[in-house]
């Protein structure tokens, strides 16, 4: 078992789990959850939906997203719920999750590299004022002047990623390899690199915002990192940045960005993710033509991917072994 289910009745919990007709929950409301019905129940792990189960009190190995504490409490044993992406705040929300449960992450270098080029996408839409261009499209307008002939060349555009785990790493190094000038913020000490300097600690965050044109948000969602973009973040940028937000909408102040796009400071933003999802019809980011929209699509899980590294943790709770990818607590990710 992990270490923070050791000393506790974990071989007990194996052995349970291992008993015939053990169950294990899946809890998702996704479009795709039969699929990872499916292709979960074919790595051999035994999943079944909440309607299904016919033991609660024998469930030790949950799977899934956003887990309410009324469906929590019907699992006295549980011992480690396996989230279904590589994000974790669903599940760290204060005193939802009992002690000894385990918090199990997915680590993928597909989800890594299909943010990246989501980002890089982001970045040059605002860069190359791609909105405006399919603005002009609509209205049969041929219009050179939206950039005045002069493109902003990519050694020019000076961007900044919040956050530089698994997936601001790879965004980086993409958006290096294509020239521009990356920098990046974390909330602990990282080693800086020849191509990507990287501020820590909140005592650097106004120096890192800054120096930044356009804001790329992949922070992981903690107590400490909600609304961290704010109006007085927002203050920080250059006037004419972008703001780009893949990481969750509780980051980001929707009405301190649309004030700040209303009076010009910010030219305009791309947001995958909002407070609310979906984006409720009535929004006013909906209406501001300086928000492009997409609907938490940036970097969509891998299911065969995911679930291999989910039947492994539960193989390895079967035979009372360490738990891999599991989440810190105290760091909230």
């Amino acid at each position: 078992m992990s270490a923070s289910t050791q000393g506790n009745p974990a071989q007990q919990a194996a052995t349970d789990a291992d008993a015939p007709g053990a169950q294990v929950l899946l809890h998702c409301n996704w479009l795709n959850k039969q699929l990872w019905f499916d292709q979960l129940t074919a790595a051999g792990v035994p999943v079944a939906w909440p309607d299904d189960i016919r033991d609660w009190s024998s469930i030790r190995y949950a799977v899934g997203w956003n887990f309410t504490p009324e469906v929590l409490a019907k699992m006295p044993g549980l011992r480690a719920i396996a989230s279904l992406g590589a994000g974790v705040d669903h599940a760290m929300r204060p005193g939802l999750i009992p002690p000894g449960v385990d918090i199990l992450r997915i680590v993928d270098p597909l989800m890594a590299q299909r943010m990246a080029t989501w980002v890089m996408w982001a970045v040059v839409n605002f860069q190359r004022k791609m909105d405006a261009y399919a603005r002009a499209q609509a209205e049969r307008r041929w219009d050179k002047t939206i950039e005045n002939l002069k493109p902003w060349d990519n050694g020019e555009v000076r961007v900044g990623i919040l956050g530089y785990g698994v997936m601001g790493q790879a965004a980086a190094a993409l958006l290096r390899a294509a020239g521009y000038n990356v920098a990046a913020w974390a909330r602990t000490p990282r080693g800086s690199s020849s191509d990507v300097q990287v501020f820590s600690g909140r005592e650097s965050l106004r120096s890192f915002v800054e120096r930044t044109d356009v804001l790329v948000c992949l922070l992981p969602l903690t107590p400490e990192t909600e609304g961290i973009i704010g109006a007085q973040l927002l203050s920080w940028l250059p006037r004419g940045a972008g703001v780009i937000n893949a990481a969750r909408g509780r980051h980001l102040d929707e009405g301190a960005l649309l004030a700040a796009i209303d009076s010009g400071h910010v030219a305009g933003a791309v947001l995958d993710v909002f407070a609310t999802e979906p984006l409720p019809p009535d929004s006013p980011l909906w209406a501001q033509p300086k928000v492009r929209i997409t609907p938490h699509v940036s970097s969509i899980t891998d299911v065969p991917n995911a679930v291999a590294q989910i039947a492994e943790n539960y193989q390895r709770l079967l035979a009372g072994q360490p738990l891999l990818r599991v989440a810190d607590k105290s760091a909230g990710y």
